[in-house]
């Protein structure tokens, strides 16, 4: 992995031979995966990867040229062809400006001292990675099987322009994911990443899936129709991810292909949801900048049910006249998207949010979401990996999977009750921070046999 030093250095050279405006990209990524399937280890890899693109923007004209050829002629030929391309692109709409301000941005783990981050290289080493993943398939019976990959993770960005202006951030995840599954068909699931080695026991998550698969042995089948809902953290978290592509960017407004078309400062959904997007949470990734070299501001994007903010990158920025707040992707002008989203929590147990509902189901996750219809923010997707049927305050038994079609201008307005507990779950990039969700009057349009 470069250090920040060594990265500043190759912008350095970079930039030596630049003709016009240049932003200079280094990711730098190393991964040390240990997969299992069948309840065996079967693949232990060591991959590392480092990269430089080379953005040159001049005349309303952007070209790029990524290398993995970091020698001095591989980094010259890379200027070379990003300077010769320009010649061959038509013009823009909009001339993009130099970025100039921060100077610097630069961390190595803001949110983790040294010892912190040493803790989780060595927790999550590929002997430890391996005696923990032994540990939880042990725990086991004769009829279930598990799956799933525990990683390590060092990712590093840093970019620099000829104005001076250098990035760079350092941050070190460990991501684990298991599906224990019985033969009859039933499965039970979990997913965390984290930053902070005493966050994720991988052993007690092995058997929060096994219990949940055991739970949803001999499942029986429901007709479709509207339920009252609690939706566990990784169900919240994947309706608020696909809410951020299709509704939080000013881009999707300004097309008005967003369900918050013509509703900044008006309330959209209940009183008691207020979704940020937080970059200084603890309990989100911390990059403080974005792809374009912006500095990553926070936003209250729903307050009290109040569509209030919108992420912005530099393109769409210029379009409202605003400045950017730094949640780019990069030059392709895909807008603004939120990556650090983190949801209020509420006053209630999970046990709270199941005793109160009277017949109801318990989703645990979905899978192939898709969007319907952006502008009513419809979202369609199956449950996955536990579905369980509530009666009087308690889980009477395992649900065959369903299908849910719904709009979340119509869900969000639902919502009766929120876990005061929050967890990490699964982001565009990174993960976001989410509660566990009571909704009534849940549409579900389709069922499995």
């Amino acid at each position: 992995m470069l250090n920040k030093e060594a990265a500043y250095e190759i912008i350095d050279k970079v930039l030596s031979k630049c003709n016009y405006y240049t932003m200079v990209s280094i990711m730098c990524k190393e991964e040390g995966l240990t997969r299992f399937a069948n309840s065996e280890i079967h693949q232990n890899v060591y991959n590392a990867e480092d990269s430089v693109t080379i953005t040159v923007i001049h005349d309303k004209k952007i070209a790029s040229v990524t290398t993995n050829l970091l020698s001095e002629e591989g980094l010259t030929e890379a200027v070379r062809d990003a300077e010769e391309n320009l010649k061959f692109l038509p013009k823009g709409e909009i001339e993009l400006p130099e970025l100039t301000y921060p100077l610097e941005i630069a961390s190595e783990d803001d949110d983790l001292s040294l010892s912190e981050v040493a803790n989780l290289l060595e927790k999550f080493n590929i002997l430890n990675r391996a005696k923990l993943i032994k540990e939880g398939i042990d725990l086991l019976g004769e009829d279930y099987a598990a799956a799933g990959a525990l990683s390590l993770t060092t990712f590093g960005i840093c970019m620099g322009n000829n104005k001076n202006v250098r990035r760079y951030a350092r941050i070190d995840t460990v991501s684990f994911n298991a599906v224990v599954m019985h033969k009859d068909g039933a499965s039970g699931y979990v997913e965390y990443s984290t930053n902070k080695a005493e966050e994720l026991d991988v052993v007690e998550s092995f058997k929060d899936a096994y219990s949940k698969c055991k739970n949803g042995v001999n499942p029986t089948s429901i007709e479709p129709g509207s339920y009252d809902v609690i939706l566990e953290p990784l169900a919240v978290g994947d309706l608020l991810m696909y809410m951020s592509f299709i509704g939080f960017s000013a881009k999707d407004v300004r097309t008005g292909t967003s369900f918050l078309t013509g509703k900044l400062g008006k309330k959209v959904f209940g009183e008691n949801i207020t979704i940020r997007d937080d970059v200084k949470n603890e309990n989100t990734m911390p990059l403080y900048f974005d792809f374009e070299g912006y500095a990553r501001t926070s936003l209250n994007l729903i307050e009290n049910g109040v569509a209030k903010e919108l992420s912005y990158d530099v393109k769409t920025a210029i379009a409202d006249d605003v400045k950017p707040t730094g949640h780019s992707f990069g030059y392709a002008g895909e807008g603004g998207i939120p990556i650090n989203l983190v949801m209020e929590g509420g006053n209630d147990t999970s046990e709270e949010l199941i005793k109160s509902t009277k017949k109801g189901l318990l989703v645990s996750r979905f899978h192939y979401m898709n969007i319907v219809d952006p502008r009513q923010a419809i979202l369609t997707a199956l449950t996955r990996d536990g579905l369980f049927l509530i009666e009087n305050g308690e889980i009477k038994g395992a649900v065959k999977n369903m299908r849910f079609t719904e709009s979340m201008l119509h869900a969000f307005n639902k919502v009766t009750g929120i876990s005061a507990e929050r967890t990490k779950v699964p982001g565009a990039f990174g993960f976001n921070y989410v509660p566990a969700l009571k909704i009534e009057d849940f549409h579900f349009t389709g069922k499995t046999e």
